[in-house]
């Protein structure tokens, strides 16, 4: 049974060629390449078009990247993601970063640049790929909100980090991706243990280290085989996982 790579930046990679053919041949049947400004909205559908069994294009501009942009940069980029987001799987990698944004002032810059990407998910009826980091709390109520709003999925990546709010996240039907760090970290794998069993999905983002190794597509299938065992629902399986991607992206059969 093969897995999905909910969030990767393949674009990062010099070998994608070798990287897409090790990935097919180790159990992955798709990735989610997921983009952060034009440069690699332009390089993602490139990337779609040469591989156009494997890659599913994410369109977005990653919200650190939205806040360093210049207007006309934010208006170009923002333009050719809304001409462009009928070609997208999902909208992404947008959200909220408090590691950057540090005032009011510049958070709430990421928030305008976050609902106005919403708005364009919202309009292609897509799903929302989204990024959190030390803005957990603040981007999981506005995935709860999209969600309840439109009814539309959302996967909150790389987000296993609170049992508090995975319990939220579990009520309210938000996708939370789990990656490598489940390989390295006990307490990330009991985090990864509390999520829904029919929400939880896993990535690799690509090519991000753990523990000092870049990870790549391959990792999926270890980080899927590591989540299954032990897991406290034993009926979590590879096929589950799939079909839960699938779920996610509105792929039907």
């Amino acid at each position: 049974m093969k897995v999905i790579d909910s969030h990767c930046h393949l674009y990062s990679l010099s070998n994608v060629g070798e990287v897409v053919f090790r990935a097919r041949n180790a159990g992955v049947e798709k990735v989610v390449v997921v983009s952060e400004d034009l440069h690699t909205m332009e390089q993602t559908l490139k990337l779609r078009d040469k591989y156009p069994e494997f890659i599913l294009p994410g369109l977005g501009i990653h919200p650190v990247n939205a806040l360093i942009m210049s207007q006309h940069e934010w208006d170009k980029a923002y333009s050719f993601l809304k001409i462009h987001a009928h070609e997208a799987s999902c909208i992404g990698e947008i959200g909220l970063d408090f590691k950057y944004a540090t005032t009011e002032k510049e958070k709430e810059e990421q928030l305008r640049t976050l609902h106005a990407q919403m708005e364009i998910a919202a309009e292609n009826n897509l799903p929302l790929n989204l990024h959190s980091r030390r803005a957990l709390r603040q981007t999981m109520e506005e995935a709860i909100e999209f969600h309840k709003n439109t009814g539309l999925p959302v996967l909150l990546h790389w987000f296993s980090h609170s049992m508090k709010l995975l319990r939220r996240t579990n009520e309210a039907g938000i996708f939370v991706s789990v990656g490598p760090s489940i390989l390295f970290s006990d307490e990330a794998l009991t985090l990864a243990h509390a999520i829904n069993p029919q929400l939880v999905l896993v990535e690799t983002d690509t090519p991000v280290s753990f523990n000092g190794k870049p990870s790549q597509p391959t990792w999926v299938v270890e980080v899927a085989e590591k989540l299954i065992k032990g897991h406290p629902d034993k009926d979590l399986t590879k096929e589950k996982l799939l079909d839960n991607t699938r779920q996610y992206l509105k792929i039907l059969q």
